[in-house]
């Protein structure tokens, strides 16, 4: 196995965990998981010349993806964003959500939480809009 596989399976992986642990599975890694694996395949057909170029434009193309398919808002940030407004707000999951527009960086996902007086409150987590339940 070439050493480029490993690399690309671990940031695969950490961009899975990041997805859930940080994000609640707002983020959008699919596009930039997607051209990595796509990369990952073609550099197997590669011709041994301009290796350098290659390797740039494929991290620099996949670290854009990346950042634009980063949500605004965290689940930590949407909580400490909502305290301001309710009291004692607690997160429960992360819902789907649905929009007028595709667009592979815009999440698809809200965070749904529960105040203290038993309200439950959406989240979307790339505008800061928030609903009631």
């Amino acid at each position: 196995m070439k050493w480029w596989w490993i690399v690309g399976g671990i940031v695969i992986v950490m961009l899975m965990e990041v997805n859930v642990r940080i994000y609640g599975g707002a983020a959008t890694f699919g596009v930039p998981i997607g051209w990595m694996i796509t990369l990952l395949v073609m550099t197997q057909f590669r011709k041994p010349t301009s290796t350098r170029w290659v390797v740039a434009f494929g991290v620099i193309s996949v670290s854009i993806g990346i950042v634009l398919s980063v949500p605004t808002y965290s689940v930590a940030e949407a909580e400490e964003a909502l305290d301001k407004t309710y009291s004692d707000v607690t997160y429960m999951e992360s819902v789907p959500t649905t929009g007028g527009e595709w667009n592979p960086f815009t999440p698809r996902r809200g965070y749904r939480f529960e105040t203290g007086s038993g309200d439950s409150v959406l989240f979307i987590p790339d505008s800061g809009k928030t609903f009631e339940l």
